[in-house]
Parts: C-alpha cells; structure tokens; sequence
C-alpha cells in the first residue's frame, strides 16, 4: 500500500485527535478489507466454498447444532440472508437440518462429516495464508497487528 499515510501521531499532550484518526481508519480501511477478502477468496479457492461459508462453518465446528436465528445473531446478519447461505450449504452437502428435539419449531443445524473436513481445510487454509504473510513482517508490526486486531473488535463492540 504504498503511498498510505502513517499513524497518526499524538499531540504535544499526549492525545490523538480522534477525528483524524476517524478520517484515517475510514479511508484506508475499506481498501484493506477489499484486499484481504480478494486474497482469501484464492485461499479457498481450492476448496470450492465461498468466503461467505466460512463463518458458518467455523461456527459450527465450535458449536454444532445451531438454529439459523442462532448463526445469524453470531455474524451479524439478518436472517433471511443466513437461511439461503445454509440452504446454499445443505444443497452442496456441507450442512443438515434437523429438528430440535425440544422444539420441533426449530430446525437445528449442523455439519455433515464432508462439512466437517471442509470447515477444517478452510481454518487450515486460512491460517497458513496468514502465517506466510506474518512470517514476511517484524516482530514489532506483528505485535502492531494484534494490539490494532483487540483496539478494533473493542470499538466495534461498544459502538453506539
């Protein structure tokens, strides 16, 4: 990225001026995102699933079972948009429906053994594009990464 501005530094005082840095993260990291997601659509690529899937699928494997309401609360989606990626999984035999024992209103969901393999390949995946990247970086801009990962999932949870 050449050519992207710095950090923004901190006044004289201390502070950093929020709006700048509010100026800054709106500018660059759109880009950032686009990139990443272009990049790891090559990742999976091999795999044949769609980068969409992969929360779905890294979700199940930490909690099987779940109703759509359930995957759509944890990624931050409306329903409706889960209910076709899970009817776009099942379709390609990576998911089951199932009714929930307790509440036959409910359908629970789960991965099927291909899902399963699957779900591991794309976390496997995933993590060795990121290791072969990191491994090009300091340790300084390493440990830059994951204090800017913590400082930017605290600001997206207490957001208004």
């Amino acid at each position: 990225m050449a050519g992207a501005p710095g950090p923004v530094e901190p006044s004289q005082g201390g502070s950093i001026d929020s709006r700048a840095a509010g100026t800054q993260l709106s500018s660059r990291l759109p880009n950032i995102m686009s990139l990443l997601a272009r990049q790891l659509r090559h990742a999976y690529g091999p795999l044949g699933v769609s980068p969409g899937w992969y929360p779905v699928l890294n979700s199940l494997l930490g909690q099987p079972a779940a109703t759509a309401s359930e995957l759509a609360g944890r990624e931050r989606v409306r329903l409706p948009s889960m209910t076709a990626i899970v009817n776009q999984m099942e379709a390609d035999g990576l998911v089951t429906k199932a009714p929930d024992p307790l509440d036959r209103r409910c359908v629970r969901i789960s991965l099927t053994p291909s899902g399963v393999e699957v779900a591991r390949a794309a976390q496997s995946a995933r993590s060795s594009w990121f290791a072969a990247r990191l491994d090009h970086l300091s340790q300084a801009e390493v440990a830059a990464i994951s204090q800017a990962l913590s400082a930017l999932e605290h600001l997206v949870e207490t957001s208004p």
